[in-house]
This record gives C-alpha cells, sequence and structure tokens, in this order.
C-alpha cells in the first residue's frame, strides 16, 4: 500500500516540486511551494465543486430531515429507513461530500511527506527519487524571495497563512446563501 501511494501521488508530488524549483527563476523554494500549491489546487477543483453541490443540496434538505427526525424521534428504526428514503428521492447521500475531503487529506500528507523528507535530508534532493527528465538541483535554497528562511519558524508565513484563510473563508461564506 505504501509502495502504491509511493509511485502514485508522493514521486509525482516529488519530482513536480523539484521541477518547479528547477525553472522558477533564481531557484526560489519558497516560490515552488506556492506554485505546487496552487497547481494542486486547480487539480482539485472538480472536487471542490462536488462538495460544495452535496453542501447545498444537504443544506435545502435540512428543514425536511429536523421534520422527519422530529417525527420519528422515538422509532430509529423508522428514522432511519424516512431519512434514506428521503435521501434517495432528492438523488443525494450524506457521505457524497466526505470523498473530497478524504482525497485532499491525501494530497495533503503527500505534499507534506515531500517538504519533511527535503527537509530531512539537508535541503538536498534525492536523486533515486527523480525521473530521468527532472534535473537534481542538488542543494535547495532555504531562502523565500531571498528575505525569509524557510528552515525556521516564520511570523510572516504564519501572519500570510492566516490573512489568507480568513479571506478564503470569508469568500466561502459570501457564496453561501
Amino acid at each position: 500500500m505504501v509502495a502504491l501511494f509511493d509511485t502514485i501521488i508522493y514521486q509525482p508530488l516529488y519530482n513536480i516540486l523539484i521541477f518547479l524549483y528547477n525553472i522558477v527563476p533564481g531557484s526560489d523554494f519558497g516560490i515552488s511551494i506556492i506554485l505546487i500549491t496552487v497547481l494542486l489546487r486547480t487539480f482539485l477543483i472538480p472536487l471542490y465543486k462536488k462538495q460544495i453541490e452535496s453542501q447545498k443540496k444537504m443544506q435545502i434538505l435540512q428543514p425536511k430531515i429536523k421534520a422527519l427526525q422530529e417525527k420519528t424521534k422515538h422509532d430509529k428504526e423508522q428514522q432511519t429507513k424516512q431519512l434514506m428514503e428521503l435521501y434517495k428521492e432528492h438523488k443525494t447521500n450524506p457521505f457524497s461530500g466526505c470523498l473530497p475531503i478524504v482525497i485532499q487529506i491525501i494530497f495533503f500528507l503527500a505534499i507534506y511527506r515531500v517538504l519533511i523528507n527535503i527537509s530531512n535530508s539537508g535541503l538536498t534532493a534525492d536523486a533515486s527519487q527523480l525521473y530521468s527528465f527532472v534535473t537534481d538541483p542538488g542543494k535547495i535554497n532555504q531562502f523565500f524571495i531571498s528575505l525569509v528562511d524557510l528552515t525556521k519558524p516564520s511570523i510572516i508565513i504564519a501572519a500570510l497563512a492566516a490573512i489568507a484563510q480568513y479571506f478564503q473563508t470569508k469568500m466561502l461564506m459570501a457564496s453561501q446563501p
């Protein structure tokens, strides 16, 4: 199972990151991380859409679900049966929003592992993991835009991440009815 994960997810992400590092002007590892994040987010857009659609369907059904739960609160078996009929009637599944999250977590863990492995190797690329068309960069530049040392905790990066998360959450909340 680990070998399958390495072959299908980890190794391609590792190679994409090193490839991006090689083509980014100034060999900026921070910019490479941002670019691979943007690529991953773009790749996962269909999953985000599916998840949002599922959430909207469940929001629309929520009043009916609550009424049904109130009506059948003393008979859990009947409640479950009627809930399944309601989901079937509206062609929805309460768990359909979970699959996109699971897939996102898998990619998050893979990119985290890529970054940890590069960090643990002294900021050098593992040539045995690289595809033949990806050049081994040797030692990786540890500075983001020549200012922030990526090997040390940074209040600047934490603040930027918090601000980005705030705006992303605000945009998501604004798009919901």
